[in-house]
Parts: structure tokens; C-alpha cells; sequence
């Protein structure tokens, strides 16, 4: 999944990807506001794992208050792996505890070419800080998989005010403890957000991913990841 993660470094996508997850500026006098997104990504990696070739990848994120719920989808275009598609659901609540630092907690159920026994369920509770870098901390539990991830990242956008864009930089580090595999990854980043209209927005990037294992591009310790994406506010 999904743009905590995935995106998460997009978005972080990914994916995801993650994670994960930014909804667009709620509509003046209104507290509801909805996102849709749809992003192709080269390979499909998820925490330091290579899910999948390349793929398209849809959402939708509604945010009401602090309170906020989404669907993430991917479907490989080549369709030649085991979970060829994967739909997560997911539903969370952000707080904030000072001027700076926010909270967020919510849950996500990860299913499987439209439900199956992989089928899981993890919870997440994370803290972000609105200073230089945005440095946040994550913890991730599934307790179908009893598999913990800890995921810690930065980001940093430079304006170009030429072309009334920025380049936005990320990176992530962040450990799998899952019963006889643990794996650490790391995550660097680089996008380039475009403004199409006042409510869309189209975002091209390239993640470099490296972990400890084989588990990356064609059996690689790393690879890298390029996507681009259309997200529209409402």
C-alpha cells in the first residue's frame, strides 16, 4: 500500500506509500473534502519489497474534520503475479498536539484480487513535526501477519518559481520485523508537482530504494522506482 508508504514518500505513492495521505483544501464553508488520485508506477515496492511490475494505481480519500477515509488500488498491467491486484481500505483520525507536532492513528485492511486468505489487518499511530526537514516517525502492527514496520522519513521542497513549481525531496528508513524475515529499507526521493488547474495537480518522481535482501528489481538489493501521477481535489 498505499500512499503512506508507497506514496506514502510521494508518497509517499508508492505507491503509498506509504505509508501514504494528503487530501485537498476543503471547499470555503464546507468541512468535507475529497481526493482522487490515479498514478502509474514502474514497479510496484512496498517497504522495501517488490510487489509487482508496472502498475496502475487509483484512490480516493475522503477527510471531514480530522477524520478521514480512503480506498488505494493497484493492478499490475502485466498481470504475472500471485496478487496481481490488491485494494486496501483504510480509516484514520489526525490530531493536533501543539502549534507543530500532529498526531495520527487510524487502521487498513489490505485485500487481495478481491478477497482472499492473504487477506490482512494493520493498525498504524504515527507523530510528524511542521519544522524544517517535516520529520515523522511511524509505527505499523498486522496482526494477521504478526509483522511490526517502524518507518521514519524527511522531507524538504525547493520552489522553482520559474515554471511555478518545486522540486520536493524525501527520504524514509524503516525496519520489517516479521517472523523469520527481517529486512531494513531505505527510501530517497525527488517529484516535481505541477499545477494544472486550481484543483488538479500533476506530479511526476523517482524513488531509489535499497534494502538488505533480494527482494527489489529483477532480485537486485535496489532499484529504482519512477511514476507519475493526476490528483484532483474537489
Amino acid at each position: 500500500m498505499i500512499k503512506q508508504t508507497s506514496l506514502a514518500l510521494a508518497a509517499l505513492t508508492a505507491g503509498l506509500t506509504a505509508q501514504a495521505q494528503d487530501a485537498a483544501p476543503a471547499a470555503e464553508g464546507s468541512a468535507l473534502s475529497v481526493t482522487v488520485d490515479v498514478t502509474y508506477v514502474s514497479d510496484y515496492v512496498f517497504r522495501g519489497a517488490k510487489l509487482g511490475g508496472a502498475s496502475i494505481q487509483p484512490s480516493v480519500e475522503a477527510a471531514y474534520g480530522d477524520f478521514y477515509a480512503g480506498a488505494w488500488h493497484t493492478s499490475e498491467l502485466s498481470n504475472t503475479t500471485a496478487n496481481a491486484t490488491e485494494t486496501d481500505l483504510y480509516a484514520g483520525y489526525g490530531l493536533a498536539l501543539t502549534d507543530t507536532l500532529s498526531l495520527d492513528a487510524g487502521v487498513t485492511r489490505y485485500t487481495y484480487e478481491g478477497g482472499s486468505n492473504d487477506d490482512t489487518t494493520e493498525v498504524y499511530v504515527g507523530l510528524s513535526a511542521d519544522v524544517l526537514l517535516s520529520p515523522s516517525l511511524y509505527y505499523y502492527y498486522d496482526f494477521d501477519l504478526e509483522t511490526y514496520t517502524v518507518e521514519a522519513s524527511v522531507g524538504y521542497s525547493l520552489p522553482i518559481d520559474a515554471v511555478n513549481t518545486s522540486l520536493d525531496l524525501s527520504g524514509a528508513v524503516g525496519h520489517v520485523g516479521a517472523p523469520g524475515e527481517d529486512r531494513t529499507y531505505f527510501v530517497v526521493g525527488a517529484a516535481v508537482p505541477y499545477a494544472l488547474s486550481e484543483t488538479a495537480t500533476l506530479t511526476v518522481g523517482v524513488d531509489y530504494i535499497l534494502n538488505d535482501s533480494d527482494r527489489l528489481i529483477d532480485g537486485d538489493e535496489d532499484g529504482v522506482v519512477g511514476y507519475a501521477g493526476v490528483s484532483i481535489g474537489f
